[in-house]
């Protein structure tokens, strides 16, 4: 081979070289791309469209119990307005309806102070857990609250306070600190109950805690659907 043609080949090896290197490293970043987090990521835009489709649908379902309210509240002949106040009892009483009374409203937050000053700790000693809500709500249960409510969430029979991973679900509506605790009822009671209970333990771990009693505490009505599909009336001659 002609001397001429060295220096050329050489470069144009090196060069070809080089593109080969760089398509070999794409190839590879691309076969090294994680699929659990593709997934994760996936999971999240469904949970969160999930979300936004339960928040369509309660808006739905409150737009219907107004319309329904605006309907039972017409003036009605006969023994019907008796009937109608049973019927309006019955729903304050499910929690289908927004009430006002005296009570208080107790604010807790992740111990935000503590992990920074620790952060070689566990993290999960310095977060709130739904245990801590499970316990206040059954304190205040025990004082005889008549109404509850989580960062705007009613609490009725069937609602659920559980964690799913790192998130806390109440009525399925993901819910995040600080955590708002909203109840009517004796206020002096129920500040006496929970202060010895829960909010004290959590205060002796520096949990940033506060409680205020109020005249008028507002708690909304309980926005999602109800569903029984096993339960039904007894009859009459059942009974």
């Amino acid at each position: 081979m002609s001397r001429k043609w060295l220096v050329p080949i050489t470069i144009v090896c090196i060069i070809s070289g080089f593109f080969l290197s760089f398509q070999l490293k794409v190839q590879a970043n691309n076969n090294n791309t994680n699929p659990l987090s593709q997934k994760n990521t996936n999971l999240v835009m469904l949970i969160n469209d999930l979300e936004e489709e339960i928040k369509n649908q309660e808006n739905i379902i409150e737009q219907i119990r107004n319309d329904l309210s605006n309907l039972e509240n017409r003036p009605l002949p006969g023994n019907l307005p008796e009937l109608q106040g049973q019927l309006k009892d019955a729903r304050i009483i499910a929690g289908l309806t927004s009430v006002i009374g005296k009570g208080i409203v107790i604010t807790i937050d992740d111990n935000s102070d503590g992990l920074k000053n620790n952060p070689q700790d566990d993290p999960n000693k310095y977060i709130i857990h739904y245990a801590h809500i499970l316990s206040i709500v059954s304190e205040l249960k025990v004082g005889n609250a008549e109404a509850i409510s989580v960062n705007g969430q009613r609490l009725i029979t069937n609602s659920e306070i559980r964690c799913v991973g790192n998130v806390i679900l109440i009525n399925t509506t993901r819910i995040a600190p600080p955590f708002t605790i909203s109840a009517i009822g004796s206020p002096k009671h129920l500040a006496e109950i929970v202060t010895n209970g829960e909010l004290d333990i959590m205060k002796s771990t520096n949990y940033p805690v506060t409680l205020e009693e109020f005249d008028e505490v507002i708690i909304p009505a309980y926005k999602s659907d109800l569903q029984f599909r096993y339960a039904k009336p007894v009859k009459e001659e059942d009974e």
